[in-house]
């Protein structure tokens, strides 16, 4: 995963331990929107445009630069190089970095296809969090549109699937749809037989960082801050 990166972050040592169990998004002219699981202990999990399945590989910190590597048969498109290990100054790698969350909500590690095509996605983390954790398309003949989703959102189960995602991020198609509506996301995800499981470990990853928002939903929902 190599990136053309604009900003510098703080100023400091990184350790290894700063680096891994998060998911980031990137997004480069090069190479798309990308979604990585970066695990503790130096396995890393790539979600890489056009691909079928996810690349395993691996990473570490060395001499102050973030390194990759994801098996000799791979190709990088950008560098053109095949196989072996590619760094970049870790404060670079962090740069690039559009958005992340911590732990891996998309289940990177334990799955061999990718969720969908990301070529040519340019969609929000929070967007392709809520289509992965309630996948499925609107029943036939449905209008795929924020329009059709929200007035479609109890015609089917996939339709309610669809629709709780759209207003558990606020977003379809990686636009503006609807305000967000945690307590709506959770009924629809409920009715539409998918559980509530997914949105719940989210809501508690943004929870564990301070964000009030989350922790007024869960509480407003009746669900602890935390699973134990």
């Amino acid at each position: 995963m190599w990136l053309i990166v604009a900003t510098m972050i703080s100023a400091g040592p990184v350790a290894a331990q700063d680096l891994g169990g998060v998911t980031n998004m990137t997004r480069s002219p090069g190479h798309g929107t990308q979604v990585e699981y970066v695990a503790e202990g130096g396995k890393t999990y790539l979600w890489y445009p056009g691909n079928t399945n996810i690349l395993k590989g691996q990473w570490k910190l060395e001499d102050g630069n973030m390194c990759f590597a994801y098996g000799p048969n791979s190709y990088n498109p950008v560098t053109k190089q095949r196989g072996g290990w590619e760094c970049e100054p870790v404060r670079a790698y962090q740069g690039g970095i559009a958005k992340q969350v911590s732990g891996d909500p998309m289940g990177l590690a334990g799955r061999r296809a990718v969720p969908f095509d990301l070529t040519g996605q340019s969609i929000s983390l929070d967007q392709i969090l809520a289509m992965v954790i309630n996948p499925g398309p609107p029943a036939i003949g449905g209008d795929f549109s924020c329009e059709g989703v929200i007035a479609n959102a109890e015609r089917s189960k996939s339709d309610m699937s669809i629709a709780a995602g759209t207003y558990f991020s606020g977003m379809f198609m990686g636009k503006r749809c609807v305000d967000v509506d945690y307590a709506r996301a959770f009924a629809l995800a409920e009715k539409s037989g998918t559980g509530v499981d997914g949105y719940l470990k989210v809501l508690r990853e943004r929870a564990a960082t301070g964000n009030p928002r989350a922790e007024s939903a869960l509480r407003r929902l009746g669900y602890e801050l935390t699973a134990d």
